[in-house]
């Protein structure tokens, strides 16, 4: 009896202790600075490239598990997106275009006891890209092109303390090439964006 006790009130401390653990980090956020690189393609006699972008992006991470999670993501950026023909040596069309992502991710997570924690995601979501000026091409007018986007991505948080953490990472993102809705700027091919990311994350 005297050792049964004692058990008991130490079984029923540890579990307060992982329920309180599980709820007290149960939420994140992170506002994270980010690079925009864009594999040039070709398709439809047309090369379409981008400038390298600079960006910020907003997470809002929930944890499932300690070692689960869902995550939102948005993200903003402008691009120079450029479209050249096979049978000219000048670009046919520069359009500077604000570009925004949304998305959901699953998130697998480690090393969740220690200060550094690796992470793994994969999700769907969506990119727009928006003309900043009107654009006109063969007197078509263009306009702002929405296309579906398949991100994966990886990195590391490094605890700064309970409640914050450095966040590090890339994403890639998988998706239609712009077109902006005008047909003689149409590769028909599917582009990449490479996206390394920084910041802080909060945790509540």
């Amino acid at each position: 009896m005297n050792t049964l006790k004692p058990l008991t009130i130490l079984f029923l401390c540890a579990t307060a202790t992982v329920a309180y653990a599980q709820e007290d980090y149960r939420n994140d956020v992170t506002f994270s600075a980010t690079g925009s690189f864009q594999r040039t393609v070709s398709g439809n006699g047309i090369t379409q490239s981008s400038g390298e972008a600079p960006g910020v992006l907003f997470t809002y991470r929930y944890l499932l598990t300690d070692r689960q999670a869902l995550e939102l993501n948005y993200g903003f950026s402008r691009a120079n997106e450029q479209f050249a023909t096979s049978t000219s040596s000048g670009t046919e069309a520069s359009v500077s275009s604000n570009v925004s992502e949304a998305n959901l991710s699953y998130v697998a997570l480690f090393g969740v006891h220690h200060r550094l924690r690796p992470f793994l995601s994969a999700g769907l979501g969506a990119l727009v890209f928006s003309p900043v000026n009107s654009l006109t091409v063969n007197g078509v007018s263009g306009s702002s092109f929405a296309t579906p986007d398949f991100v994966y991505g990886g990195g590391v948080e490094l605890a700064l303390g309970r409640r914050m953490g450095l966040r590090l990472g890339y994403r890639g993102h998988l998706f239609q090439t712009p077109d902006f809705s005008v047909a003689a700027l149409a590769t028909g091919a599917v582009s990449h964006i490479a996206e390394p990311f920084g910041g802080l994350s909060f945790h509540f």
